[in-house]
């Protein structure tokens, strides 16, 4: 009370005193008066703040703070503002306990208690400032930054903390200016400026430039802490300017072994004249792409050419070429992604033209907090056959798909849990080929350790066939259960070892489409 009763007398005073009219009249005198007045008003304030700080109750309050026993140094500092209230040490103190406890509500009290008393503690403005960034209090912050700056209190720490406050309202270009001058003012604060730089270059997703920074804050000093954060950093943004590159490619190379390339059937009664219907194969493919991106990333189109081929070592006949040609609008708002894929696909087996293909659709993508995403969408599809053996097995025709999935992801969106649902109604011109389908599929990719990588999908498709079968004289059910499991380990950057073990079994009330299929293959593939 008394302090504040100095402070208050001293601003009267000084305001009588800069009147033109006393000045003119007093002269002089009044100023030796308030020369003498001031001086002892300022010592008493002088001595009544050491007063304080040689207090045992206050000593003990900082003692119990310094161990972090914030209950009872509460307590002390509660009894401390009693015994001298009106000390701004004090409320001070009573602020920065309940803050240390998070109590935010009653630091931000005391502490604002504080910075109206005198003499003020500038440590209480940038706690204060501090807190209020913690709880949101943006607004109310950028206030007391103002207060910082105009009296040039702690101006370094009071441009770093606007450079956080700016940062949190969303206002990334000022904010790096404020980090700027902080380290102008102490380039003790330069890894830490840089870092925050960095994280502003990534919000506004500017993500060459945020590599670039976080960079040179790990060269600044690579054992600290904050550089183990920017170096993180550092592997996602690579990784992810990889992934955004305009211009990728795939291409792989594969050896094969199926152990049932003309899909005979299980019972081997129902067929003859085919003893052996196993085959290695050499496999190809060449997946060139380009995407064309709009300066926000709202607006993308992905483009790509593939190629497959497969050379089957035995059975030339089944030889496979295929091209295919892709295109898929992308619109993102928020955390969902609406795509639109378009495809057309020519596949020649032997030397003969087998199958084109057509499909279009669209599938959306949306974000269930951080780690889950769902799916739903819808596909168009019309295949056709260019040499059918019979009408009836012509499966020619066009195709609606509806689908609905789930993905949760994990170990850093490394690795993720799919599970998905697909309806399916294929019309087509052939007797025996119409049907209903329901298709249930699961899948897991786990990343072992850095480089190795396991991957597990199962699916089970269930197919109840429209007509009645021009042959056998009942309606066709299928139960297609299909496994695969796969391996790969990069070896070297963008280059992959692969192994892949497929299982399909086909069971059917009708046993010439009851089939097995094992087909085991090892390949390396090259990625950018």
């Amino acid at each position: 009370m008394l302090i504040n009763t100095c402070g208050a007398i001293i601003d009267v005073i000084y305001n009588i005193f800069s009147e033109g009219v006393i000045m003119r009249r007093y002269g002089r005198v009044f100023k030796c008066f308030f020369a003498v007045f001031l001086g002892l008003a300022l010592f008493t304030c002088h001595v009544f703040a050491e007063g304080i700080a040689d207090d045992k109750l206050f000593k003990k309050g900082v003692y119990l703070f310094r161990q972090e026993n914030y209950e009872e140094a509460l307590d002390t500092f509660g009894q401390v503002t009693k015994k001298y209230p009106g000390s701004s040490l004090a409320e001070y103190y009573l602020g920065l306990t309940y803050k240390r406890g998070e109590d935010y509500v009653a630091a931000k009290e005391h502490l604002e208690a504080s910075l109206m008393m005198k003499p003020k503690i500038k440590g209480a403005l940038m706690e204060l400032i501090d807190l209020l960034y913690r709880i949101g209090e943006y607004d109310e912050a950028k206030k007391w930054i103002s207060v910082a700056e105009n009296e040039g209190i702690r101006p370094a720490q009071a441009k770093f903390l606007k450079g956080l406050t700016l940062q949190k309202s969303g206002e990334y270009e000022g904010s790096i200016e404020a980090f700027e001058q902080a380290k102008d003012l102490d380039d003790r604060l330069t890894q830490s400026a840089d870092y925050q730089i960095g994280v502003c270059c990534l919000k506004m997703k500017r993500f060459r430039d945020a590599r670039d920074v976080f960079e040179d804050v790990f060269a600044l000093d690579p054992y600290s802490d904050i550089a183990g954060y920017a170096d993180r950093y550092i592997k996602a943004l690579e990784r992810r300017l990889e992934k955004e590159r305009p211009f990728h490619l795939m291409a792989k190379c594969a050896f094969e072994y199926d152990s049932n390339v003309l899909l005979q059937p299980t019972d081997s009664m129902l067929v003859t004249g085919i003893t052996e219907n196993d085959d290695t194969r050499q496999v190809f493919d060449l997946k060139p792409g380009y995407i064309f991106r709009n300066d926000d990333d709202s607006l993308s189109l992905k483009t790509g050419y593939g190629l497959h081929v497969s050379k089957q070592n035995d059975f030339g006949g089944y030889d496979v070429i295929g091209n295919s040609l892709s295109a898929q609008g992308n619109v993102s708002v928020g955390k969902i992604l609406v795509t639109f894929p378009v495809n057309y696909s020519h596949t020649i087996v032997g030397d003969k033209n087998y199958l084109s293909s057509f499909n279009a659709g669209n599938v959306n993508n949306f974000m269930i907090g951080k780690s889950q995403m769902g799916q739903l969408g819808a596909l168009y599809k019309y295949d056709d056959y260019l040499r059918p053996a019979l009408p009836e097995e012509d499966r020619t025709g066009s195709e609606l798909t509806g689908i609905a999935g789930w993905f949760w992801f994990f170990a850093g969106r490394e690795g993720f849990v799919n599970l998905r649902y697909s309806f399916t109604r294929d019309w087509a011109e052939g007797n025996n080929w119409e049907y209903w389908g329901n298709k249930i599929s699961a899948g897991v990719l786990y990343p072992l350790w850095d480089k190795f990588k396991l991957n597990l999908n199962g699916e089970v498709f269930f197919q109840d066939f429209e007509n009645t079968h021009t042959v056998y004289g009942e309606k066709r059910e299928d139960q297609v259960y299909a496994a695969s499991s796969s391996l790969s380990y990069e070896i070297f950057k963008n280059i992959e070892l692969q192994a892949r073990y497929i299982y399909i079994n086909d069971r059917s009330n009708l046993g010439i489409y009851e089939y097995d299929r094992h087909i085991v293959s090892t390949g390396v593939q090259y990625k950018f």
